[in-house]
């Protein structure tokens, strides 16, 4: 079995909370993999940045999430360390790696959450934010 480590942010702007339109149309928090020579920290701010033109700024750790999925038929593990970030800077526009990219008041979000690891995620950036 594969196994990857990424990285990622659950990102403030106020009461509103940035997040993207994955490939398959799911509303998710922007992450991707840990590039060697690279920490997770600077990673996580590089895909923050990528995927949705918002510069942030890492808080504090929210924690790790694992689950597996299927890449052309290969099983792949996958870790996902999160970080509460606050906006620092631009305007939400989607790389070619997403389908979308948008801030969302923080009620409408969390019922755009589809993923357990995401819920979990999300709760705790809650609880930290303020």
């Amino acid at each position: 079995m594969r196994r990857e480590f990424s990285a990622g942010g659950v990102l403030f702007k106020g009461d509103e909370l940035l997040m993207i339109k994955n490939p398959s149309g799911v509303w998710t928090f922007p992450k991707g993999n840990v590039e060697e020579g690279e920490t997770p920290q600077d990673a996580a701010l590089r895909e923050v940045l990528e995927e949705t033109g918002i510069k942030g700024k890492i808080l504090r750790e929210l924690g790790e999430i694992s689950y597996q999925y299927r890449f052309k038929g290969e099983k792949v593990f996958k870790r996902v360390r999160y970080y509460l970030m606050e906006y620092v800077e631009g305007t939400p526009k989607p790389s070619w790696e997403v389908k979308d990219a948008k801030f969302f008041p923080v009620d409408e979000a969390k019922k755009l959450i589809k993923y357990k690891g995401d819920r979990e995620i999300f709760s705790k950036a809650l609880k930290m934010k303020d």
